[in-house]
């Protein structure tokens, strides 16, 4: 048989019966072309059913098509065959108004902070100056007062008046020192790292804690922002990866050179950098 006759035979078959016979001619189960692929066994499922709408969007179908075909040797061609059916519009919808409305929500919080710590602040202050000494006042007063003062005769003994428990109460809380408010701002020393995904388009995502839990294993809708603590994030697997974000303590980390026909591996080091996921994690 020439090499025409055989690729029309190939063909000839739907391509989700050429996966299937393909996968079965290696001896690989679904799961095990799930585990080589780093990707649910529903997704290699709907693949052999040519269940494009249950990938989502034509370009994860795509996606995932062209990383079975490499798997199972077929030629990448393949997928330029197949009229991939449109997802609901739906799916493809822009950010929801939930992240929104959470970053307004917490921009009025912390303008209601810093006017409540305010209020709090000058009435500190305004106290502090209505008992402040009558030494400290007098270090305020012009010059030509202070030397008439410090001049003036001082009374006589019969005129001073007797000191009693009150007046040394009095006396004594005059003496102490002023309060004076600091109004330097609060810091802390927190340097935990906050990760983010900011998905634009639904994507498949697995994430896995330092420990090899499983955090996050399947699709997630568009719009979506998920937030995770260092410990909760270390093997980190993207499909679509070219409509997702992934930021560190708000900053955006390029992590292009870690993808490969639109899905994204890479593990996170203990100092926040990416590193490249081997073949067995």
């Amino acid at each position: 048989m020439n090499d025409n006759a055989y690729q029309e035979t190939l063909f000839a078959e739907p391509v989700g019966l050429q996966l299937k016979h393909a996968r079965e001619k290696k001896g690989m189960k679904a799961s095990d072309a799930s585990a080589r692929l780093k990707l649910p066994v529903d997704v290699i499922e709907a693949l052999e059913r040519e269940d494009w709408k249950k990938l989502g969007a034509p370009i994860y179908a795509r996606s995932y098509l062209t990383s079975y075909l490499k798997l199972l040797e077929l030629p990448p061609a393949m997928a330029n065959e197949v009229s991939f059916e449109m997802a609901p519009a739906a799916t493809m919808k822009l950010l929801s108004e939930k992240p929104v409305r959470r970053d307004i929500d917490k921009t009025l919080g912390t303008l209601g902070y810093f006017a409540i710590t305010g209020v709090i602040v000058a009435s500190i202050i305004m106290l502090a100056m209505h008992f402040q000494t009558p030494a400290n006042r007098n270090e305020s007063l012009p010059l030509d007062i202070q030397s008439q003062s410090e001049t003036a005769a001082p009374l006589p003994a019969q005129q001073s008046p007797p000191i009693t428990a009150a007046n040394q109460a009095v006396v004594d809380t005059t003496a102490q020192p002023p309060v004076m408010a600091s109004i330097a701002p609060i810091t802390t020393n927190a340097t935990t790292s906050q990760w983010e995904l900011r998905i634009n388009a639904d994507s498949w995502v697995e994430i896995l804690d330092a420990k090899g839990q499983r955090v996050e294993n399947g699709i997630v809708s568009a719009g979506t922002i998920k937030q995770y603590n260092p410990e909760q994030i270390s093997s980190v697997t993207i499909g679509n990866a070219d409509q997702v974000q992934v930021v560190r303590n708000g900053q955006a980390i390029d992590f292009s050179a870690f993808k490969q026909d639109n899905v994204a591996r890479f593990k996170i080091a203990g100092d926040g950098t990416l590193v490249a996921k081997t073949a067995t994690q």
